[in-house]
């Protein structure tokens, strides 16, 4: 729960690249629709939001696709609102990018009509749940491409690295990269299931594949140097938890004196530093060996 209180927190109004489409006054998780070209658009998280991550929508000839995280009953009800109010096809696929485990209330309430996309180790943290699963579900191992609207939808399984399997959007003819929580543009982000060296190798996969034109999990439609610039905080705050290992530093010592103070503007870096250090002390404390 102290995961999804924080990103309620920290649903921020942002600004995009291209002109938004005009959303209605929502109550509850709402979404700003920005077109990135024909039939394809980010879904961004509006000013007061209770949604905590942006979405993807493709638009094909006869059904839409919708990719993102943390679908509440409410989010997926707001996601589905905003595509019809965009066109008149059904979602006959979502495409989960990873799941928390331990959070019943959450990605488990997709239409019975609509097929569910993810990686295999999302399929076995969904299925390693209290909560039985009530809709069709589609898990692939590295890769799948969905020919959609004249276009490929590529979905890559990254393995590890937010979670333990989070999967990626990518459509190459457009130069689009959908990143979910890999990537927040402006914030700090949750790293409290993070595998940290594997996220750093993630990211920079991500800027491997060139986009021009980058969706983050929170924040605004990006640039790469947008993804740069996170990839740079990631590798100093990794840095920085380093040196107080090899100083011999405990937990203790490092939430205290902890400071990063490049990045303090970040968005979300009170609340979620305390988390973040604790998981990445706790992973690396397993190779690197105190100097002293």
């Amino acid at each position: 729960m102290r995961l999804l209180l924080v990103l309620l927190a920290l649903s921020l109004p942002v600004t995009s690249l291209a002109a938004p489409v005009a959303t209605p006054q929502l109550t509850g998780p709402t979404f700003t629709a920005t077109r990135l070209t024909d039939n394809v658009f980010a879904l961004t998280l509006s000013p007061g939001s209770r949604a905590t991550s942006n979405a993807l929508l493709v638009v094909g000839d006869r059904y839409a696709v919708v990719a993102g995280a943390h679908m509440t009953r409410e989010t997926i009800d707001a996601l589905v609102a905003r595509t019809a109010a965009i066109t008149p096809l059904p979602i006959r696929y979502f495409v989960l990018t990873h799941h928390h485990r331990g959070y019943t209330h959450i990605d488990f309430d997709f239409p019975p009509d609509a097929e569910v996309i993810m990686s295999w180790q999302t399929w076995q943290a969904l299925a390693g749940e209290t909560r039985a699963i009530s809709f069709p579900v589609l898990f692939f191992r590295d890769g799948l491409t969905l020919r959609i609207g004249g276009r490929n939808l590529v979905l890559t399984n990254i393995g590890p690295a937010h979670t333990d399997g989070d999967v990626i959007a990518y459509l190459p003819e457009s130069k689009l990269l959908f990143t979910s929580d890999l990537f927040y543009a402006g914030g700090v982000g949750y790293m409290g299931d993070g595998h940290m060296q594997d996220w750093v190798l993630a990211l920079e996969f991500l800027q491997s594949l060139r986009a021009e034109r980058i969706i983050p999990g929170q924040g605004p439609v990006s640039r790469p140097e947008d993804l740069v610039e996170y990839t740079r905080f990631f590798r100093d705050f990794l840095t920085e938890i380093i040196a107080h290992l090899e100083r011999g530093d405990s937990l203790k010592q490092t939430l205290k004196s902890f400071r990063l103070d490049r990045h303090r503007s970040r968005r979300g870096y009170a609340e979620f530093m305390p988390v973040n250090i604790e998981r990445a002390w706790t992973q690396l404390a397993e190779t690197v060996t105190p100097k002293r």
